[in-house]
């Protein structure tokens, strides 16, 4: 018979391993979940009337090149007359869009004194024509 007393070792538990699991399993949650950003503001949208359907208005095209030349709807027109022309159209439709086409080498003062025009004609909306890299 064995009268020995037994010396009883407490159990050990290895926390690092869970750890591990655990932050991994942490990581793996966060990359594949999707986030949902949703507004929380309790809010009624105001309703519109609906335009009265007509012709679209077709845009002013300015076509400026790389030496000063001004070109409006295909016409030469000298830069001290842009303003004036512009004015007359202008008065017909003060919302019409300016297509502003300068050439890359165009300085800046000349797109400067398109830009002027127009504001003295009192048309705001305008738009300038790039290419694209596709």
């Amino acid at each position: 018979m064995n009268l020995r007393q037994r010396v009883s070792e407490e159990p050990e538990i290895n926390v690092i391993s869970m750890v591990d699991i655990v932050l991994v399993l942490l990581l793996f949650f966060m990359v594949t979940s999707s986030f949902v950003h949703q507004s929380h503001l309790s809010m009624e949208l105001p309703k519109a009337q609906q335009a009265t359907a007509g012709e679209p208005k077709t845009p002013i095209t300015i076509d400026l090149s790389a030496a000063g030349q001004v070109r409006m709807n295909k016409q030469v027109v000298p830069m001290s007359d842009l303003a004036g022309q512009l004015k007359a159209l202008a008065a017909k439709d003060p919302e019409r869009v300016i297509v502003l086409r300068a050439d890359k080498n165009t300085t800046q003062q000349y797109v400067i004194d398109v830009l002027d025009a127009a504001q003295e004609a009192g048309l705001t909306r305008i738009s300038f024509a790039t290419l694209s890299n596709h």
